[in-house]
């Protein structure tokens, strides 16, 4: 069985997507929760854990794929994702945030953000992205941790490959059904503020956080942006 890992707004929707393709081209069964503390009690081949907590899995699986990204960009797009199109039922953590989001400037709206991303209760039943990748073992090698970034641009080779390694005879999905522009009808780095995909480009972050923001995730998010996304780091906000 293959284990993906993922977390809110790391991709958790493409990979939905490209794991879904995957498993049914191949006669695969698909299991994919949102909860951070639980897993299935059949035995699918493919599982996706799109709120992965690692202090949960870490005693319970032999280890999988871990999607992550760039964390400053992850706020941008959750704060646009929360503020305007993400839907609420069910999430009432999330309801109460929008209406916040609503009723402040960006800036005030984007810190608000990263409070909401770093909380353990997020979402009933999972923790924020936030919150995961600060308490995630990067130095576990049972966990493979491959960037988002990555992962979208070049499927086939990033993940596709990795999951075709044990099963050299599976089919993988056609990557250019899989691109941004296939998925959201437009162009990378067209931006559309009414659509879960909104821009498709990464390095927003540059010009939308306030530089609070980057040297507060810097600070605290160093380990990580140090060993995969150093630009981060060598940039003065």
């Amino acid at each position: 069985m293959t284990y993906v890992l993922t977390h809110h707004k790391c991709a958790s929707a493409w990979l939905a997507r490209y794991l879904g393709a995957y498993a049914r081209m191949n006669g695969l069964a698909l299991f994919a929760t949102h909860l951070s503390a639980h897993l299935p009690e059949d035995a699918p081949e493919v599982r996706l854990l799109a709120n992965a907590s690692y202090p949960f899995l870490a005693g319970r699986i032999p280890g999988g794929l871990h999607t992550i990204r760039n964390p400053l960009d992850l706020v941008v797009s959750a704060y646009h994702s929360h503020r305007n199109t993400h839907p609420t039922e069910g999430w009432p953590q999330l309801a109460a945030q929008q209406a916040l989001l609503r009723q402040v400037p960006v800036e005030e709206g984007l810190l608000l953000t990263i409070a909401f991303l770093e909380r353990a209760d997020f979402h009933p039943g999972s923790v924020g992205p936030l919150h995961a990748l600060r308490h995630w073992d990067f130095d576990d090698a049972r966990f493979e941790t491959l960037r988002m970034e990555d992962v979208v641009q070049w499927p086939t080779q990033r993940l596709g490959a990795r999951l075709k390694a044990p099963n050299p005879g599976h089919l993988l999905p056609p990557a250019d059904q899989h691109s941004f522009a296939a998925v959201a009808g437009r162009p990378a780095g067209q931006v559309d503020a009414a659509s879960h995909y909104r821009a498709g480009t990464a390095g927003q972050w540059r010009d939308e956080l306030p530089a609070a923001a980057i040297l507060y995730l810097r600070g605290h998010l160093a380990p990580l942006l140090r060993r995969f996304y150093p630009e981060v780091l060598d940039l003065s906000p």
